[in-house]
């Protein structure tokens, strides 16, 4: 028994003794925790980078990277597809606009959030705001070079070449203006097939789709049409009065159909020729460079447009 109470006075005085004898206090310190966190976006690890840039800036409120931790957790979520959250970090970020790097690329990181969401006019707003709020020629230059792509994605090809026409005559060298002015002319060139012409002609089954270039589909709505007319004034002649309702109702669907069908074609037939203009446009389109915060500086990053 004395034995056994002096092995368990010894224990409970090991215990005790251990947290000041055998371990060593952990600590965080800005430096390694800014470094951490960055390493892990980096690599990829957006959620993660997320928690340890908050972490970050939770323990070093005071810290001068704070706001640069802050945008760097909307970028990591921009990297994961999770627009709208990226788009609140970026526009508290650009509220108390400095003209400094980091705000500057708030914004664009901003419109282009905006943009992702397909929430154009409030991109193209964005662009506006920093061309009223900046001072610096090259980043206002930069803004409207970005605004005339807006509008070429949404196929306003005027207000695409105002925007470019905009750039300060020190740029338009830079961002290729009288290219882009050259190309965007040719948006009157787009062949295009009027929808109404398709719908009219198709009172001839076929005949819109024949116009929309559609030679196929033309056939089989000339064929099926031109069929069931027949197979109802057959069944009419034949006094077989309630099949020929029927087929009359059913030859009357696929009509309006022919017609319907027709119109629909005119569009996508529109649409394709705008885009394939569109992606000629885009060949123009120059890399854009941008910096982004990092612990020693700013890093040059590069985007590519497919």
């Amino acid at each position: 028994m004395l034995r056994f109470l002096i092995v368990t006075i010894g224990l409970t005085l090991v215990l005790i003794s251990a947290p000041a004898t055998g371990f060593a206090r952990l600590t965080i310190d800005a430096d390694g925790q800014y470094r951490y966190a960055q390493s892990r976006l980096d690599s990829g690890a957006v959620d993660e980078a997320i928690a340890e840039f908050n972490r970050f800036i939770h323990f070093f409120p005071a810290d001068a990277r704070v706001p640069r931790a802050r945008f760097q957790t909307g970028m990591a979520h921009f990297s994961a597809g999770r627009y709208q959250a990226a788009a609140a970090i970026f526009n508290q970020q650009t509220l108390d606009f400095t003209d400094s790097s980091l705000d500057t690329q708030a914004f664009f990181m901003l419109s282009r959030s905006h943009a992702r969401q397909g929430m154009i006019e409030q991109a193209i707003l964005d662009l506006h705001n920093l061309v009223a709020l900046s001072s610096d020629p090259a980043v206002i230059d930069r803004a409207r070079y970005e605004l005339g792509w807006l509008h070429v994605d949404q196929g306003r090809w005027t207000d695409a070449e105002r925007a470019f026409g905009r750039i300060s005559p020190a740029n338009q060298d830079r961002f290729q203006v009288a290219d882009l002015k050259q190309a965007l002319a040719g948006s009157e060139a787009i062949p295009v097939k009027s929808p109404t012409t398709a719908g009219w002609l198709s009172m001839v089954p076929g005949g819109g789709q024949l116009y929309c270039n559609r030679y196929q589909d033309a056939a089989t709505a000339f064929l099926i049409n031109a069929g069931l007319i027949w197979a109802a004034w057959e069944a009419f002649d034949d006094e077989q009065y309630a099949l020929g309702s029927v087929i009359s109702v059913v030859g009357f669907g696929f009509y309006a159909g022919n017609v319907y069908g027709a119109v629909s074609s005119a569009h996508k037939y529109n649409r394709a020729r705008i885009t394939e203009y569109r992606q000629r446009l885009n060949q123009r389109r120059q890399m854009s460079l941008s910096l982004a915060p990092t612990p020693e500086g700013a890093a040059l990053c590069l985007t590519v447009r497919f």
